[in-house]
């Protein structure tokens, strides 16, 4: 089960209710928890720290976004990991769809080589 935390913005109030989500509401700028449970700082702290790790690349292109969200969650993974190798390989192989983009690599390389060729 998951739980929404945010501000009380009604495109965020909507989006909760019609995906039946449990939403907690807050004021920002006066209260940073609610019922001594519920908060945004762990998100506004990895929010911080991603911004911070960004700054290294120049001129990311934002097609590229996920990408290094992706990156950036991994290492935030291994971090915390007593067993880097071990975790490592497992999301590695969990990624069946990134393993077969990389056997198709050869593949789909030809054919672009192919339809350029082809039109001139």
């Amino acid at each position: 089960q998951n739980v929404l935390c945010s501000d009380s913005h009604p495109s965020i109030v909507a989006w909760a209710l019609e995906k039946q989500l449990e939403h907690h509401t807050f004021m920002a700028s006066k209260q940073h928890v609610k019922d001594s449970c519920y908060h945004v700082q762990h998100i506004n702290s990895m929010d911080n720290q991603y911004e911070r790790w960004m700054k290294r690349f120049v001129g990311v292109a934002t097609k590229y976004l996920p990408n290094y969200l992706n990156w950036f969650i991994f290492l935030e993974k291994m971090k915390k990991s007593s067993q880097k190798v071990i975790n490592m390989a497992k999301i590695v192989l969990s990624n069946v769809g990134a393993l077969m983009d990389y056997h198709a690599i050869e593949r789909l390389y030809q054919n672009l080589l192919i339809q350029q060729y082809s039109k001139t």
